[in-house]
């Protein structure tokens, strides 16, 4: 509600909810992840990766993921230093373009549905292997 003033419809859009967040993030030039405070998955992060939309968050906002900074993802938690991250991704389509092939790249590595059920089913079998 609160950046609903801002938006100007061309630069800036307030869409308020929406059905599927994929056409908007995949549009993007940038996503950010500004998150200081909290717990939980960071979904919307690895969305805008598999989508190929470089990313910048903080360290907490990060925090779990299987990623490599300043190559898969741009981490900064002061104002200025996230402010710089953005607009660097921002100006420089070689960096932005890099960086959203590795993120693309890592998501496909460590998180693809098919790699997630091998893991879990290797997992299960080595704890049903103790159990007996």
């Amino acid at each position: 509600h609160r950046l609903r003033p801002l938006a100007d419809g061309r630069l800036i859009v307030a869409t308020g909810s929406v059905a599927d967040v994929a056409p908007l993030v995949g549009d993007a030039a940038v996503s950010v992840a500004p998150i200081r405070v909290g717990s939980g998955t960071r979904i919307k992060i690895l969305e805008a990766l598999a989508l190929g939309v470089p990313v910048v968050s903080t360290t907490l906002g990060a925090e779990g993921l299987d990623l490599v900074p300043g190559r898969e993802i741009l981490l900064a938690d002061a104002p200025e230093a996230f402010a710089d991250a953005v607009v660097r991704l921002l100006t420089d389509p070689a960096t932005r373009g890099a960086m959203a092939d590795a993120g693309r790249a890592a998501v496909a590595r460590a998180y693809d549905w098919e790699g997630i059920e091998a893991r879990l089913a290797d997992e299960v079998r080595g704890w049903l292997a103790t159990r007996r």
